[in-house]
């Protein structure tokens, strides 16, 4: 191989090292928060399914800005939304989802009466 054709190849191999990331893919998701870990920066969040990406279930995300664990209670009903990338998964919004207007809080279980 002729040194034009090294020098070629290398900058090709740059040129394309050099290409910007793909963009972040937004996808957003509704659950019951479970958990705040400040320690770890994540919340346990058990979610409704998110088509086209994930089953229902009781996950961990961990969370780019730490600010965010700030406003998070658990038993919370939540709207969230991930970042994905090849690489990563974040969780970079949460917001309390509001409560259905017009009906009443729903009463406690009766308790069983033992005789």
């Amino acid at each position: 191989m002729s040194l034009k054709d090294r020098l070629s190849l290398g900058l090709l191999f740059l040129v394309l090292s050099c290409q910007p990331p793909t963009p972040a893919e937004k996808l957003v998701g509704r659950g019951i928060l479970q958990k705040v870990v400040p320690a770890d920066r994540r919340l346990i969040i058990a979610h409704d399914d998110m088509p086209g990406f994930m089953r229902a279930m009781t996950m961990s995300f961990e969370v780019r800005d730490p600010r965010l664990l700030e406003k998070c209670t658990p038993g919370q009903r939540v709207r969230f939304t991930l970042e994905k990338t090849d690489q990563t998964l974040y969780l970079v919004e949460i917001e309390k989802e509001p409560t259905e207007e017009g009906l009443p809080p729903m009463p406690p279980a009766p308790r069983a009466r033992h005789e």
